[in-house]
């Protein structure tokens, strides 16, 4: 019997942290598996129960279930569980995968069946235990890898099973893609210098507030600069010759974006911060301007970025040399500098 999926997940939202680097490493093999995050376009308008009994009653080769106190409090985990359950006993092989991440018992499923301990495993021994399962993945043999950085979870789950020359370097151009592409509404507020007034701040604490902020924004710039230069990227990629590790690249790519986060945070709570004088609103206003250059610096390294990487893999397969390096250059111009100290000299003579 053909099935849709190698595998269906069914576990509580509490713990999806746990099950995404289950399934994180077993589409990397090239596995098939049912996520809920993957597959929404396409439960998008279905009827749910009806959707989700078909998942895991007919179109999955296997269910792993994600046990814990959470996952048997939930009813959409119940109406999971029955589906799996009415599958597993009229399956005449073992179709149930348990994975237990606490001690907690579930109506239905037999304290006879064997399990695994996922707090023990940890999600690589969980991974590893399903696809020594699996066995190796059904392929005609032919590469499914469309050449260029991935612009859909099933064309990065591709990507991921094949490994193609630098795949590392478009695994990061799709994560720093979708992150920059999530926060464009904050960008474009960036862009046109737009933030509601929030707050007010006195003119005796004013000083004191802009020198502050503007050594956050100097610390700021400075660690996305560590992150691109230092030992975050050579553990995540991998020294040469060896391999990368998609877990660290995720997570080198969302602390990128955290730092372009914060950086647009802090142009927004500086524009959306009131002064009581004309002076004083100049002095936030050329403030608020030291954020403008590496917010764009970040914004447009991302987007070339993933453009060069779009066709880095059929480069490297003709035999290209290319060299791969990853740079954002932060400058404060001398007129954003001017304009700021001229305007805490002002406000500083005035209050004398």
């Amino acid at each position: 019997m053909s099935h849709d999926y190698d595998v269906a997940v069914t576990f509580a939202g509490e713990d999806r942290a746990f099950v995404e680097a289950v399934v994180a490493q077993i589409k990397a093999s090239g596995f098939t598996v049912f996520y809920d995050e993957d597959a929404k376009s396409e439960m998008w308008g279905a009827d749910l129960p009806e959707f989700f009994a078909d998942i895991y009653e007919r179109r999955a080769r296997y269910a792993m279930m994600f046990v814990s106190v959470h996952y048997a409090a939930k009813p959409w985990t119940r109406l999971e569980r029955r589906s799996v359950l009415a599958r597993a006993m009229q399956a005449s092989s073992p179709y149930l995968l348990p994975v237990r991440l606490d001690s907690t018992e579930l109506p239905g499923v037999r304290s006879t069946i064997g399990y695994l301990d996922g707090l023990r495993e940890t999600p690589t021994g969980v991974a590893n235990a399903l696809k020594a399962k699996l066995g190796v993945p059904a392929t005609s043999g032919e590469r499914k890898f469309n050449g260029r950085v991935p612009r859909t979870d099933t064309e990065f789950a591709t990507m991921l099973g094949e490994r193609p020359p630098a795949w590392e370097y478009m695994a990061l151009a799709y994560w720093l893609r979708d992150g920059v592409d999530a926060r464009q509404d904050a960008f474009n507020d960036h862009r046109i210098r737009f933030a509601l007034p929030t707050n007010t701040i006195p003119e005796d604490s004013l000083v004191a507030f802009v020198q502050s902020q503007q050594a956050q924004l100097l610390a700021l710039a400075q660690s996305i600069e560590d992150l691109l230069l230092g030992p975050a990227q050579v553990a995540a990629f991998g020294p040469p010759g060896v391999q990368g590790d998609p877990g660290l690249i995720k997570h080198l790519a969302s602390r990128m974006i955290a730092v372009y986060q914060a950086l647009l945070d802090w142009s927004h709570r500086i524009r959306s911060t009131a002064a009581q004088s004309d002076d004083g609103r100049e002095l936030l206003q050329a403030l608020a301007e030291y954020a403008s250059q590496p917010i764009e610096a970040i914004y447009a390294f991302v987007a070339s970025y993933h453009q060069n990487m779009d066709g880095i893999s059929a480069r490297l397969l003709a035999g290209e040399n290319v060299n791969l390096t990853m740079r954002i250059e932060f400058e404060i111009t001398k007129a954003v500098s001017k304009r700021y100290e001229a305007a805490l000299k002002a406000f500083i003579r005035r209050r004398r």
